[in-house]
């Protein structure tokens, strides 16, 4: 009887340690296709209370990772198997040493590639979207089970985006536990856009950059995107699966093996 009570409170012990590893939490699976190839890469979205990771694959094959408590956040490179990793006051102290070189540096502009140019404008003119106008467009369809909302989104005129937004009530959700995703929003705007222009695949954070008047997150989120560019439909991201679920505090980790690296401020001249 003894041994039984023993093997009962080590097995409660070992059922609250591993418990206190995970978290409630939300995980999104979505598809994105890039229309004039084919090609189809996968989106992995993990949620919980104060952290989010967003995992990619295909071409981009990246990861970040974003710690609201610690307001810590990591870039993850998982084609070289390194990261990069900053935290508030490293950020902003980075910003202004980049700003400064960039505006030193484009002096020589004329005699730069277009590219290079462009990495410059990203730098000291950083888009935060403000130039998005948004409007329903009536097309409220039905993506696998979810009633959705029509929106274009327009720049001058121009079709940017077209989404179809689920409300949070639609996806047996609350708001709130998408807290953090704002909290990531905000965090990127305020810190981040002229940081990751010198990140490998900087242009994956496009999908961070919104302003104020996106209807993301404010009515819910969008579970069908498609992306213009030229006025032609470029990309087109459909959610196929929102759960939720319990979330190890091991995916939050940097893999076992990578190597962090520093931002180089010489790649800029290059």
């Amino acid at each position: 009887m003894i041994a039984l009570k023993k093997l009962f409170v080590f097995g409660l012990m070992v059922c609250l340690s591993l418990s206190a590893l995970a978290e409630d939490g939300i995980f999104i699976l979505s598809k994105t296709k890039t229309l004039d190839n084919g090609g189809v890469a996968t989106s992995e979205i993990y949620l919980t209370a104060n952290k989010m990771l967003v995992k990619n694959s295909g071409s981009d094959n990246s990861s970040i990772i974003f710690d609201g408590k610690t307001e810590i956040f990591t870039f993850i490179d998982n084609k070289k198997k390194e990261y990069y990793q900053f935290d508030k006051p490293t950020l902003l102290q980075l910003k202004e040493q980049i700003k400064m070189m960039a505006k030193m540096m484009q002096q020589f502009a004329a005699n730069m590639p277009a590219e290079q140019k462009a990495k410059f404008d990203q730098i000291l003119n950083p888009k935060t979207g403000d130039m998005m106008t948004y409007q329903e467009n009536g097309k409220n369809d039905k993506i696998g089970a979810w009633k959705t909302v029509g929106y274009d989104g327009l720049n001058d005129g121009d079709k940017m985006l077209q989404m179809n937004i689920a409300s949070y009530r639609t996806l047996g959700v609350t708001e709130s536990q998408f807290g953090v995703m704002k909290q990531m929003m905000n965090y990127f705007k305020e810190n981040l856009q002229e940081v990751v222009a010198l990140l490998p695949t900087g242009g994956s954070f496009s999908q961070l950059n919104f302003d104020e008047k996106s209807p993301i997150l404010k009515d819910g989120i969008p579970v069908k995107t498609i992306a213009y560019k030229d006025g032609k439909a470029a990309n087109e991201n459909i959610v196929e699966s929102l759960t939720k679920k319990d979330i190890s505090a091991d995916q939050f980790k940097v893999p076992a093996g990578y190597k962090q690296q520093q931002i180089n401020m010489q790649s800029m001249g290059r």
